[in-house]
C-alpha cells in the first residue's frame, strides 16, 4: 500500500528572493532535514510555478510558488471539523479566514496537521465541498497572532496575489498591547536580522524594515497601539517594539519571562485587524477582525491595575 501524501504550497517574498530551493524549504519546513528535503527534491516531489524541480541549487525568484508533496503527518487524526472558522470574506478566488491566536497558519513541526490550512482544506471537502478550491496561504501571521489571514483558493492565483506583498503594496493594520507609557506617533525604522537558529534582532547590517505606531490609549503601566506595517520581517513589530523599550505584554521570547500571575491562555498581545489588497476584479477589499476577547481582558486588567 502507498504512503499518503499531502502537498503543501509556499509563496517566495522578497525576503527569501534568491535562496536556493533546499535553503528555502528548509527555512519553512525546519523540521526536515536537508537530507530529507534532498532526497524529496531527487523524488521529483517538489515543483516551482508547478513545474518539476530535482537540482537544490535551483534559485528563486520573488513571486514563486515551491510546492512540496510529502508524506501525511501523524497528527492526521485531529478532528479539524472542531477547530473554529470564522470567514470574513470569500468569492471564486479569495478567502479571508479570522484565525485565532492559538493556530497556526500552516503546517509545522508541531502541528502539522491542526493548522488553518488544514482546517480550511477540511471545510472545502466535508463542510462546503468543492472539489475545485485549493487553499493556498497568501501570507502568514504568527502562531500566537490572532486576525485576518488571506487564502488563495487556487494554487494558480498565488503567484498573482503574493505579488502585491512583494510589491509592498497590501495595507497590514495590527492592535497590539505593550509594556510601559507610550504617546503620540512614533516610526520606527531599525535594521533587523534574521538568522535562521537565533532570536530575530535589530542592529547595523540587518535589512531594512518600518513600523508606524500610533498610541490609541495609554497608562502608567501599558499602552494601547495601533500599528501600520510597511515590511514584513520575521517577527518585525515585536522586535521593533522591544528595541524601543516596550515589548508586547505576554512575549516571554521578547520581552519579560512567564510570569506565575499570567493567564493559561497568555500570548503576545497581538492582532491583526485589518487587510487591504487590490482583487484581480479592480476592486480594493478592506476586510477587518474584531479585537479578541483576550486582549479587551488584558487591556481591562491593566488599565486597572494603573488607578
Amino acid at each position: 500500500m502507498s504512503t499518503p501524501t499531502q502537498t503543501v504550497a509556499f509563496a517566495v517574498t522578497d525576503t527569501h528572493a534568491h535562496l536556493r530551493v533546499d535553503a528555502f524549504l528548509a527555512m519553512q519546513l525546519p523540521w526536515r532535514s536537508r537530507r530529507t528535503l534532498t532526497a524529496l527534491l531527487a523524488e521529483g516531489a517538489v515543483e516551482v510555478n508547478g513545474h518539476p524541480v530535482t537540482k537544490k541549487a535551483r534559485r528563486l525568484n520573488p513571486g514563486d510558488v515551491v510546492a512540496l508533496r510529502v508524506p501525511v503527518s501523524p497528527d492526521a487524526d485531529v478532528d479539524l471539523g472542531a477547530i473554529p472558522l470564522t470567514i470574513l470574506y470569500e468569492d471564486d478566488e479569495l478567502v479571508l479566514v479570522d484565525k485565532p491566536g492559538d493556530l497556526a497558519v500552516h503546517p509545522a513541526s508541531t502541528c502539522q496537521h491542526r493548522n488553518l490550512l488544514r482546517r480550511l482544506e477540511h471545510h472545502y471537502t466535508h463542510e462546503q465541498p468543492d472539489p475545485t478550491v485549493e487553499p493556498s496561504v497568501l501570507h502568514r501571521l504568527d502562531r500566537t497572532t490572532s486576525g485576518v489571514v488571506a487564502f488563495a483558493k487556487r494554487r494558480a492565483l498565488i503567484a498573482s496575489y503574493t505579488a502585491q506583498f512583494a510589491a509592498r503594496t497590501t495595507e497590514k493594520d495590527y492592535i497590539a498591547i505593550v509594556h510601559g507609557r507610550m504617546q503620540g506617533e512614533h516610526r520606527i525604522e531599525h535594521p533587523i536580522h534574521t538568522p535562521p537558529q537565533r532570536p530575530v534582532h535589530v542592529g547595523p547590517g540587518g535589512k531594512p524594515s518600518r513600523t508606524d505606531v500610533r498610541v490609541l490609549e495609554s497608562t502608567s503601566v501599558a499602552s494601547r497601539l495601533t500599528i501600520a506595517l510597511h515590511t514584513g520581517r520575521k517577527h518585525q513589530i515585536r522586535v521593533h517594539l522591544a528595541a524601543e523599550g516596550h515589548p508586547l505584554v505576554y512575549d516571554e521570547i521578547y520581552g519579560a519571562p512567564h510570569g506565575d500571575d499570567w493567564p493559561a491562555d497568555a500570548r503576545p498581545l497581538l492582532h491583526a485587524a485589518r487587510l487591504r489588497l487590490d482583487h484581480r476584479d479592480g476592486r480594493r477589499l478592506s476586510v477587518e477582525s474584531p479585537v479578541p476577547a483576550e486582549l479587551e481582558r488584558a487591556w481591562s486588567a491593566l488599565s486597572s491595575s494603573a488607578r
